[in-house]
């Protein structure tokens, strides 16, 4: 649908400022498309960081190859019990840090 209605307001340099801000640290290209996802109740979220953004692809690769360990290690016959109980134990941490890491999201 085409946007044929057009609304005024005026900032004060302070509020312009802080408006742009928003806009930035939401990943928006435009203060117009910001302006119209706050006001139409949806919540821009902030974007991560790149470092963020390694850190969980790096948790997740952590996480695919653990897997594939436990997985082999309950495989082989010859897998001793505290191996298994280790990587159960290693799991567990890499959630638990994963979970933590990543927060509510």
């Amino acid at each position: 649908m085409k946007r044929t209605k057009e609304i005024k307001i005026r900032f004060t340099n302070d509020e312009l400022s802080s408006l742009n801000a928003y806009v930035s640290k939401a990943g928006y290209t435009s203060r117009e498309k910001y302006m119209r996802t706050v006001l139409l109740d949806k919540v821009p979220r902030e974007q991560p960081n790149i470092d963020y953004q390694k850190l969980i692809n790096e948790f997740n690769s952590i996480g695919n190859n653990l897997n594939q360990l436990v997985r082999l290690a309950y495989y082989q016959p010859l897998v001793e019990q505290e191996t298994l109980s280790l990587l159960s134990q290693l799991k567990t941490l890499i959630k638990t840090t994963e979970t933590a890491v990543r927060g509510a999201s």
